[in-house]
């Protein structure tokens, strides 16, 4: 029997994250200044930019978790962002798990990716 769960991504790996970002096709910068509101200008640890779209900003948290800043408004009507967004989030729980896996050790598990 197979159980389905859906389980809220929390990003803790900015490295991954921004692996997650460039497979889908962002453009990454580290330590940049994200436009916001108004012409003003916030630093974030993570600057993420799309061909003919709004960046995007991550900034990590004093708990280590990673949060997104953007404009919300204005990257709204991108079309198609909601589901990129989606598929880094699924990207990034990939490698998340096959990171740890690897920390574990060849002896203790294998794996292997196939493409479908």
């Amino acid at each position: 029997m197979s159980h389905l769960s859906i389980l809220p991504t929390i990003y803790t790996s900015m490295d991954l994250l921004a692996e997650s970002l460039r497979q889908e096709g962002f453009m990454v910068q580290f330590e940049a200044q994200l436009e916001t509101f108004a012409g003003q200008f916030q630093d974030v640890d993570l600057l993420a930019v799309q061909p003919a779209g709004r960046p995007l900003g991550w900034i990590l948290n004093s708990d280590g978790s990673i949060v997104l800043h953007a404009d919300l408004q204005r990257i709204s009507l991108q079309p198609g962002l909601i589901e990129r967004l989606q598929r880094v989030a699924r990207r990034y729980s990939l490698l998340l798990a096959f990171d740890q896996v690897e920390q574990l050790g060849s002896s203790v598990a294998e794996f292997s990716v196939n493409p479908l």
